[in-house]
């Protein structure tokens, strides 16, 4: 197996085990996860990523435009956790007694370890 595919797997993972984590926390509300801060959407681009990474090898014509496009998926994924990342931070700094948790950084994470496994796709080595 290539290591991209495994690189890749392993940040979907991550990112999907990080909407389960508390985004924010607020004084009334209580934790807000990743499904209820709307960070979910982050999955659609991750969930076609990880179809092509269980799917296996491609014939040699079609490796490259693959490629491309993972990194393009997975480089709208991590603008997008980055957005949201921003606005947890946004909405805990509004209210007072607010708290960042862990949870918009390990998306963040999760899916800079995606592209780092869409850039590797261009490698020809193999673990």
């Amino acid at each position: 197996m290539h290591r991209s595919r495994l690189v890749t797997l392993a940040g979907v993972a991550l990112t999907g085990l990080a909407l389960f984590l508390p985004q924010v926390r607020f004084p009334v509300i209580g934790p807000v996860d990743g499904f209820d801060g709307a960070a979910w959407p982050v999955m659609l681009p991750l969930a076609l990523l990880a179809l092509c990474a269980l799917v296996g090898d491609r014939p040699e014509g079609y490796r490259v435009p693959v490629a491309v496009l993972g990194v393009l998926l997975s480089s709208a994924a991590v603008a997008f956790a980055a957005a949201k990342a921003c606005d947890a931070a946004a909405a805990v700094a509004a209210v007072e007694g607010g708290a960042g948790r862990v949870g918009p950084w390990m998306v963040l994470a999760g899916t800079a370890l995606v592209l780092l496994g869409s850039l590797l796709s261009f490698s020809r080595r193999i673990v």
